[in-house]
């Protein structure tokens, strides 16, 4: 081969090789992954999401994290399955004549105070319940488990730390924590967490149930003076991950595995993290961050203790007589096994180690999925 042939031939495969590196890199897909409130231990869950998806598809597909700038926490149902998000972060209680199904499982918050369990709990439970995914589908989305966090308490501007100053007063609480307002002798007000500070700060509501961290990251130490040191239950009906369902069906089998490893990793931050700033809270100093932390006083810690033991009762009723579950009680049985189980495999690890939690969600739940019955 002549030197000028030798030249064009190695041009030509050159051009060749860029040619197909350019075409991988117009294949690479950058999903939009929405949450809808402020940064926090659930948005760095995001991140870590993001990461294991590029590493485990060999950056075939990448994600970009959104906070609070595109959708609210009541909008992103809506937007996942019109297609506007790809992934995003929904909260399944706000929806409950779309996701009844979801929802008996989310409500049994009092079942618990332990998150790490409680995260492979569901999603052992989701991954596998088909009136579930089902539900998800409805709405053009694919349910990709879910994580708890919490527990919840009660903060509040007023002192309250009995019957007698609770009655009345109108607090913020959904599911389970709006039935433990009312419970209480107080008024439960059904309204999104970003919308609690204006609310508060305009004596519209006097207080509101949620996790301890949110005096920090949603600025409610400047509207809230007291937090009860009576925690109520998890927040579990928090779909991280959900997804639209055209994007996964547009996944090879391949990269659905990796998506879904993903996901383990991503809950298994999330829950860590979002735990870890709680406890910055709790183990604070009077009014170090706004408020004081008070102890209930008998009459409400009994009255407190009491819910928590029937809570789980009425909520099999009300899904067999509002929602037409038949099988109810034997749904939450097998989630209460579940939790059994969860509760001593954490037990078996570092579960404060975020990649510890990962690889132990993916071994147990996300690597056995069937992905054929996720289509």
């Amino acid at each position: 081969m002549n030197i000028m042939k030798k030249s064009k031939y190695i041009s030509l495969v050159l051009g060749v090789a860029m040619v197909a590196g350019m075409s991988a890199s117009v294949q690479a897909k950058e999903l939009k992954y929405v949450f809808g409130g402020n940064e926090s231990g659930l948005t760095r869950g995001g991140d870590k999401f993001a990461e294991v998806l590029a590493e485990e598809t060999d950056g075939r597909y990448t994600a970009k994290v959104y906070i609070g700038n595109l959708f609210g926490y009541k909008e992103t149902n809506g937007a996942l399955s019109q297609g506007l998000g790809d992934v995003g972060f929904v909260i399944a209680p706000y929806f409950r004549a779309e996701y009844p199904q979801t929802n008996l499982i989310a409500d049994l918050a009092t079942a618990s105070a332990n998150p790490y369990a409680a995260t492979g709990a569901l999603n052992e439970y989701y991954m596998s319940c088909e009136a579930c995914i089902a539900e998800f589908k409805a709405q053009n989305q694919l349910l990709t488990g879910s994580m708890a966090i919490g527990p919840y308490y009660m903060y509040s501007k007023p002192r309250i730390d009995s019957l007698e100053s609770m009655k009345g007063q109108k607090i913020r609480g959904f599911g389970t924590f709006g039935r433990w307002v009312t419970e209480m002798g107080g008024s439960a007000s059904n309204i999104s967490s970003n919308d609690v500070y204006s609310a508060m700060s305009q004596g519209v509501l006097s207080g509101s149930t949620h996790t301890a961290y949110t005096i920090i990251n949603l600025s409610m130490g400047e509207v809230t003076d007291y937090l009860l040191d009576a925690p109520i239950g998890l927040g579990m009906g928090n779909s991280l991950f959900s997804t639209n369902l055209d994007l996964w069906n547009s996944f090879s089998d391949e990269d659905k595995r990796a998506f879904l490893k993903a996901v383990a990793y991503g809950h298994a931050t999330a829950t860590v993290e979002y735990q870890a700033d709680n406890l910055i809270v709790l183990e604070s100093k009077p009014g170090e961050y706004g408020v004081e932390i008070i102890k209930p006083k008998d009459d409400l810690l009994a009255k407190h203790e009491e819910f928590r033991k029937k809570d789980i009762d009425l909520i099999v009723k009300n899904a067999v007589e509002q929602y037409g579950i038949a099988d109810a009680e034997a749904r939450k049985d097998r989630f209460l096994e579940l939790l059994a189980k969860w509760e001593k495999l954490v037990e078996t690890i570092d579960y404060k180690d975020s990649d510890a939690l990962g690889k132990l969600y993916n071994d147990e739940v996300f690597s056995k999925v069937d992905i054929s019955k996720l289509n």
